[in-house]
């Protein structure tokens, strides 16, 4: 896949592999500074990580969307010539090589985020 291929991350896999249109489940900042380019991905949702936004753990929901995030995002190390930088945890988690940080988990589940949805 390419992370120029039109509509490569704007759908997500449910757990069965059906394909549902998703607004804005990755974002790509691109801003020009003196020293070049700089890009920056954020993801909007919880299929790319270990646990759903409850805190239940999703493993077919991940399998099938996290090595899809890690594609583009490698290729996009590719692209730029240079390394990406994990970015700012945030409340819903933090990046962690080409994907998503497991979280701390107490009696199998993640936290639950809800909150702030």
């Amino acid at each position: 896949m390419s992370i120029l291929e039109p509509g490569s991350l704007e759908t997500r896999l449910d757990a069965e592999g059906k394909h549902h249109r998703e607004h804005r489940l990755v974002e790509l900042t691109v801003s020009p500074d003196s020293i070049g380019l700089s890009a920056e991905a954020a993801v909007f949702h919880d299929i790319w990580g270990e646990f759903d936004f409850r805190g239940y753990p999703h493993p077919d929901v991940r399998k099938r969307n996290a090595p899809r995030l890690a594609a583009a995002l490698q290729a996009l190390d590719s692209l730029l010539g240079v390394a990406a930088e994990s970015g700012e945890a945030t409340y819903f988690g933090r990046a962690e090589g080409y994907g998503i940080q497991v979280p701390d988990v107490l009696d199998g589940r993640g936290p639950d985020l809800t909150d702030l949805l």
